[in-house]
């Protein structure tokens, strides 16, 4: 990170300007308005350490934000960005310094997560796989805590937007860390095993449960006298169907 030193020495937020300039003009202390601007030495940096800087401090300010998402910054959120920090990154000593001031300081600053969120897909617009991991890894904070709360949602869903990031993509990235799509999949095939459609009311599903039982009954295919095999099929087949309707019972009363 030849940068960092330029970053903690010099005054380089007017290069970022935004919330990025904002963050880094307080984490060295100073405002970065016109004055200070006509001021500070002003250190040359390439498009590399440009695009390095941008990524380092954006992705801790996002992180900083979306981790207050939910009212507080939760220990285990903060494992999430430690380890992101340590494995990840492998970051040395000095740099994972500098993202936990980073991360302070973005906590303090009054900018939203989506202008952060604006800003890093200005910068990294053309490289999907930047913009990809950066969901990913807000992902995997979101769910540090193993309740996925209505403000983290919502910062996800925006980020989709923002990043351009397509349906499957994010469906993808979210069942890696949730069971909520595989969820939703188990509903839709409890209701085919009833029968009834996901908007039936409980008096129609109990009606075709009742219906379903008396069809698949082991009982009552034993008195019919069909094969074992069938009556093996009837007793699975029972299962699926009792398990299908406390689900969906479930689901309805939720």
């Amino acid at each position: 990170m030849s940068w960092s030193g330029k970053l903690i020495g010099g005054g380089i937020g007017y290069m970022f300007g935004g919330p990025i300039g904002a963050v880094i003009g307080g984490l060295i202390g100073n405002k970065f308005d016109q004055s200070d601007k006509r001021q500070q030495s002003r250190p040359e940096l390439d498009e590399r350490e440009k695009l390095d800087m941008m990524f380092f401090t954006t992705t801790f300010s996002m992180l900083a934000k979306f981790a207050q998402a939910d009212g507080a910054v939760t220990r285990s959120e903060i494992n999430v960005v430690d380890n992101f920090i340590k494995k990840d990154l492998q970051l040395d000593k000095e740099a994972r310094e500098l993202a936990i001031k980073i991360f302070d300081e973005a906590k303090r600053n009054q900018d939203s997560f989506e202008d952060f969120a604006e800003q890093f897909y200005d910068y990294f617009k053309e490289q999907e796989s930047i913009l990809v991991s950066m969901l990913d890894l807000l992902m995997r904070v979101a769910v540090a805590d193993n309740n996925l709360h209505k403000q983290e949602r919502k910062y996800l869903r925006k980020v989709k937007q923002i990043f351009n990031i397509n349906d499957s993509q994010y469906k993808s990235i979210k069942a890696r860390y949730t069971q909520e799509e595989n969820q939703e999949e188990n509903m839709d095939k409890y209701y085919k095993i009833l029968e009834v459609s996901p908007e039936a009311n409980m008096s129609e599903v109990k009606r075709k449960y009742r219906e379903k039982v008396k069809e698949f009954h082991p009982d009552n295919i034993i008195n019919k006298g069909l094969s074992e095999e069938f009556v093996d099929f009837a007793e699975e087949k029972f299962k699926e169907i009792q398990e299908a309707y406390e689900m969906i019972k479930k689901k309805k009363a939720s």
